[in-house]
């Protein structure tokens, strides 16, 4: 016998987002919710990807990763570069 029912991933959540990943009916299913003081965690927007997507959205999201790490060390090696070492005594 099969369940319908969602199976839900653990949470991404920072401060103030959280994005929850759930798997129903051959989808899966994430939604990104952001923070209010005054209401609680409030849905901004849903999306729902045809399992068959997964493996290509796990390459992209990982190459958007790497290019996004890439970006980072050439700004701090930019940066690291233009100290000047103070001449020793």
């Amino acid at each position: 016998m099969q369940s319908n029912a969602a199976k839900k991933i653990l949470p991404i959540i920072s401060e103030d987002k959280k994005l929850e990943v759930s798997l129903e009916e051959g989808k899966a299913i994430m939604k990104l919710l952001t923070w209010s003081d005054d209401l609680g965690w409030c849905g901004q927007k849903t999306l729902e990807i045809d399992d068959s997507m997964l493996d290509d959205l796990h390459r992209v999201i990982a190459a958007a990763r790497l290019k996004t790490n890439r970006e980072k060390n050439e700004t701090n090696e930019v940066v690291s570069n233009k100290v000047i070492e103070f001449p020793g005594i």
